[in-house]
């Protein structure tokens, strides 16, 4: 009975250790990103509500992250304001890529642009260049 007790312990630990370093190694892969905001203003100079898309090729990042091609769409809000959270490209892999974000304004109007992204950690400020 001892015996048979001592393996589901040592069954036990086991499994911990092995869940235990699945967890390091999902922590570890974290992708570290900046966040980009400001306020959205229209030609008129008054703020504008919409929508954002942004989308990017794959790459690998300054700092060897890779980074899947993407896309995401956020709401501007009535304040013009937005933020997104994005991989700093800026010394990225293939070089000159940039984040191509298209603006879809309440008064019906539509903008492109296209961006790269410094680590806001790696400038010592708080987000990258403002949208």
């Amino acid at each position: 009975m001892t015996l048979f007790r001592n393996c589901n312990i040592r069954a036990i630990l086991r499994w911990g250790v092995i869940w235990a370093a699945f967890g390091l190694v999902a922590s570890a892969q974290a992708i570290s990103t900046t966040t980009v905001q400001g306020t959205v203003y229209l030609a008129n100079g008054s703020t504008g509500s919409g929508t954002l898309q942004v989308s990017w090729p794959a790459f690998t990042t300054a700092t060897n992250q890779a980074i899947a091609a993407g896309k995401l769409t956020t709401n501007i809000g009535a304040d013009g304001f937005v933020s997104v959270n994005l991989a700093p490209n800026l010394g990225s892999s293939p070089a000159g890529l940039f984040y191509t974000a298209i603006y879809h304004m309440s008064d019906g109007t539509t903008s492109t642009e296209y961006r790269r992204f410094y680590a806001a950690k790696l400038l010592g400020i708080l987000s990258g260049f403002d949208l």
